[in-house]
């Protein structure tokens, strides 16, 4: 069978990377189709070579615009690829804008479609995400869960897929392949940082990074935590850095945007971590460092359930009065790790998961 997965983003590239190898070695035919929604080579080319990944069999090359044109210019594309390349499935990771869109197309051009990291939920509909991932689940035939909460999620809301499944966390089967390497990796000397003397940053959320009393307050906040701050700046933020005309901190160092194995040795040699972002969140969990989250809500909420992650909203007082929670934050708040999101096996259980889909008959036009 012939199985496309669409990615466009850091973090569908990194969950999808495991997914192809296995789908690969198993016998499907396997391909990937880039939209370009992160258009920045650091962002985007540099995560496949790192994760061993081929070349795209098609790159749409959509680039920077706003949500509405981003999601039209790509559903078109993907339309006219699937019209010719007709999959018998298509996967689509996470919750970003190529996600709908891949969702979208598949729908429009009757082609199955299993949504990756299905069942997160925030529940907070500011979040352009979570209105993505509910549509998602929605649309899709085969729902493949990374934790037994998110099998919860929608079966609580009743959604009518062919199948739910709980696979586990495919970003943790990559990690897990780098984990071995990242002690000969000193990202943070490179930057002047001795491990476990900094805090490892990064910001990229609109609700976060759009609204410049936001963004003020949480660089404020981790201004005033006496300890050296590693900022690894998305295009995104630092655009926006100039345009309020904001500054961060004497503490704060500003870093281009870092592959994917040198951040995960940034987190792991830090002392924590700062993130707005849902992968991150979990790759520092993993790791072993706390988290303080400058958001309100947070679809990894088992996280801060485990009391290794704090929500501190974009509070300068509330990031400055978590902060001092951290050195409270004890190592077994980690031990839930293969409870929640699997074994590290999640690719595995993927290929099981969609050849048994595939098999019963989920094909074009049933």
């Amino acid at each position: 069978m012939k199985v496309s997965i669409v990615v466009g983003t850091r973090p569908q590239i990194i969950k999808s990377a495991p997914v192809y190898h296995a789908l690969a070695k198993s016998g499907h035919e396997c391909d990937i189709v880039n939209t370009g929604q992160h258009y920045d080579y650091e962002m985007n080319k540099i995560f496949f070579k790192e994760l061993s990944l081929p070349d795209p069999s098609a790159d749409l090359n959509v680039g920077a615009g706003t949500p509405s044109e981003q999601v039209s210019a790509i559903v078109a594309g993907l339309g006219k690829l699937f019209a010719s390349a007709k999959p018998d499935l298509v996967i689509s990771p996470g919750d970003t804008n190529s996600a709908l869109s891949a969702g979208i197309a598949a729908a429009k051009s009757g082609v199955p479609l299993a949504h990756l990291e299905s069942g997160c939920r925030s529940n907070d509909f500011q979040m352009a995400e979570e209105v993505n991932r509910r549509i998602l689940d929605h649309m899709s035939q085969l729902l493949l869960c990374p934790t037994p909460g998110c099998v919860k999620n929608v079966r609580a809301e009743k959604v009518l897929a062919d199948e739910v499944v709980n696979v586990g966390d495919t970003m943790y089967d990559s990690l897990l392949r780098f984990v071995p390497s990242l002690q000969k990796i000193d990202a943070a000397s490179k930057h002047g940082l001795e491990e476990g003397g900094y805090a490892f940053m990064t910001l990229h959320r609109a609700e976060t990074v759009d609204d410049p009393g936001s963004l003020r307050s949480v660089l404020e906040g981790v201004g005033s935590l006496g300890i050296p701050v590693a900022f690894s700046v998305h295009p995104r933020t630092r655009e926006r850095l100039r345009a309020f005309n904001v500054s961060p901190g004497p503490n704060v160092t500003l870093l281009e945007p870092l592959p994917y194995v040198e951040t995960l040795s940034m987190a792991s040699r830090s002392k924590f971590v700062v993130t707005d972002s849902g992968g991150l969140q979990k790759e520092a969990y993993w790791l072993g460092k706390a988290v303080l989250i400058p958001r309100d809500e947070t679809e990894w909420h088992e996280i801060v359930d485990a009391g290794a992650a704090f929500l501190t909203g974009s509070s300068a007082e509330k990031i400055r009065r978590d902060a001092r929670k951290l050195s409270r934050v004890r190592q077994s708040a980690f031990k839930a790790t293969k409870r929640i999101f699997g074994r590290g096996n999640a690719s595995e259980n993927v290929v099981r998961a969609v050849s048994r889909f595939l098999g019963a008959g989920g094909k074009k036009g049933s």
